[in-house]
């Protein structure tokens, strides 16, 4: 069924959205990849654009920002009207977004950012962004297609763990931290991931902790 919100946006269309087109168009594994080319200027990592789809539903994802334009990395199995629009966008298409706004901030500095395949657009933003300083530890059950999603923009500094396994992820962070000492802890993605391991490390003393959460069991177009 269609959002109110979306379909405030789109009677507002021409004054509230930007517009963009879909440039290229690439599967990898359980994730689609689309390059867009459009009027922002300039893509800030943490940032979120919130997609009006075709069925007047709005649907948010972490822009990455390459040479070539404005990239969206999004899990094709998340299921709902997002993951089919994903999954049908071709080359030629166009489409309405309002933003980018500020979604996540992180200082600057060393940061190990956790989350699942929802998380993987906003990690490889600030991987871009701050080159070095990010590594990412992704709860998957399809470690291969992470690494070429995350390949594909560039980004290489991460871990996978098997999903729901908080101990193992709880085991890459204190690893990860103990080589870069200091480091900012982003917890992101499904929020049973994020209270499990943000509960598991403050047992351990981590206290720099910052959380987003994506998304809620049971909820669609959180955001």
């Amino acid at each position: 069924m269609p959002s109110l919100k979306g379909k405030v946006v789109r009677l507002l269309s021409r004054v509230a959205t930007r517009r963009a087109a879909v440039v290229a168009v690439q599967e990898l594994g359980g994730f689609q990849r689309l390059l867009l080319r459009c009027d922002v200027p300039e893509v800030a990592a943490g940032t979120k654009v919130q997609v009006l789809l075709p069925t007047d539903d709005m649907r948010t994802y972490s822009p990455v920002p390459t040479p070539e334009g404005m990239v969206l990395l999004a899990w094709r199995h998340a299921g709902g009207p997002g993951a089919r629009w994903m999954s049908n966008a071709r080359a030629g298409d166009e489409l309405r977004f309002v933003g980018p706004q500020r979604s996540l901030e992180l200082e600057q500095g060393p940061t190990v950012l956790v989350g699942d395949e929802t998380s993987l657009g906003v990690a490889a933003a600030f991987a871009v962004e701050r080159p070095g300083q990010l590594h990412a530890i992704i709860q998957t059950d399809a470690p291969a297609d992470v690494r070429s999603a995350a390949a594909s923009v560039g980004m290489h500094q991460l871990d996978t763990v098997a999903r729901g396994d908080t101990a193992a992820t709880v085991a890459a962070v204190t690893a990860r931290r103990s080589t870069v000492r200091g480091a900012i802890v982003a917890l992101t993605g499904g929020s049973t991931l994020i209270v499990a391991v943000r509960d598991a490390l403050r047992r351990d003393g981590v206290a720099n902790i910052k959380t987003k959460t994506y998304w809620i069991p049971g909820r669609t177009g959180l955001d």
